[in-house]
């Protein structure tokens, strides 16, 4: 189990309750976003305008949410019958990515670098090979007056 500080479980919480997942990062203590982000917990995700915004992360939603009692079959160790057991999601940074390529207005190629920390071209090669090659996730894009935008399609293969 994680351990959390207050301000930590605060802010976690805070951002769960919040209808887009996200709190804006200006409200927040530096520290306390830092280790969540460092941890996986949270995403900072840069604006435009204005402070960025910090974004919970599955990680961190199942961090404060209580985990579900298994019941027949698996709660003896067992799988149920047809039970298909779904694919880890990706940690890391390549999860950070796919984190931002989720959410419903997709992310440009400056945001997933702020929060990735790499550069460019490394943003671009992660979601040709880590994402569309490796995991068949199918990311488009877009041109927008903000710049380019690219989102993952769910439910269509690469």
């Amino acid at each position: 189990m994680t351990k959390l500080t207050k301000a930590q479980s605060d802010l976690l919480g805070e951002a769960a309750k919040a209808e887009d997942g996200a709190v804006e990062a200006a409200e927040t203590a530096a520290a306390t976003a830092k280790a969540l982000i460092r941890r996986g917990l949270m995403i900072s995700v840069p604006k435009a305008a204005g402070p960025s915004r910090l974004t919970i992360t599955e990680a961190g939603r199942t961090t404060i949410g209580e985990p579900a009692v298994p019941e027949g079959p698996k709660a003896r160790g067992r799988k149920a019958p047809g039970a298909v057991t779904p694919a880890a999601p990706p940690k890391g940074k390549i999860g950070t990515i796919i984190e931002l390529l989720r959410r419903t207005e997709g992310a440009s190629v400056e945001a997933m670098m702020q929060a990735t920390g790499w550069q460019a071209h490394s943003v671009r090669g992660a979601i040709s090979g880590a994402i569309k090659k490796d995991r068949k996730l199918a990311v488009t894009s877009e041109k927008t007056d903000a710049g380019r935008i690219y989102r993952i399609v769910e439910g269509a293969g690469a």
